[in-house]
């Protein structure tokens, strides 16, 4: 639908219209990855940073500006490729670390207090996770456990990619909305 504006789009996606984000998606996902390609040059870095910039979308519709919907993806696309770009130093600073200092590993892994700690925290996770809808639950799994890409499960699951990145964005909706009520 390129004759719908990007505000009229925007208002269809924030009632509801799960089709108005396939439109949106259509409109910017060339734009924007180019974009991203040219910060960070590396196509799955890009691919990776552009899925994690409508979700990010998803994450803060109520926020956003209609009428500055261009410019903000944009700028959430460019804020997704500075932090790809600060984890991967983060990611290879922590391995040279590590691999200075194997002999620490065992130490926090036979730490008592750790492992129970860890054991409560894990467990807590499960019991929220098994809180949300099947479809929610299993794109979660996909792509925190498996660390597959939104392309990758949408195709695992037979839906379309606008679905997994929605059921995505309502399964952490849900997720944190269950964890705000559980430390109140």
């Amino acid at each position: 639908m390129q004759s719908a504006s990007d505000a009229e789009l925007f208002g269809r996606l924030r009632a509801g219209d799960h089709r108005a984000l396939d439109d949106l998606f259509a409109r910017y996902e060339q734009p924007l990855f180019l974009f991203l390609v040219g910060i960070l040059r590396d196509h799955h870095q890009a691919e990776d940073a552009l899925q994690e910039t409508f979700v990010q979308a998803l994450e803060r519709l109520d926020g956003v500006d209609p009428g500055h919907l261009r410019g903000w993806l944009f700028t959430v696309a460019y804020h997704q490729a500075m932090l790809t770009r600060r984890k991967q130093a983060l990611t290879r600073k922590h391995l040279a670390g590590v691999l200075g200092k194997c002999g620490d590993t065992a130490d926090v892994a036979n730490d008592p207090i750790r492992r129970v700690v860890s054991r409560e925290e894990a467990d807590w996770c499960r019991k929220m996770l098994q809180q949300l809808p099947e479809a929610q639950r299993e794109v979660i799994r996909l792509r925190l456990y498996e660390g597959k890409r939104f392309r990758d499960i949408a195709s695992d699951l037979g839906c379309p990619l606008n679905t997994a990145l929605a059921r995505m964005h309502q399964g952490l909706k849900r997720l944190r909305d269950l964890g705000e009520s559980h430390y109140e």
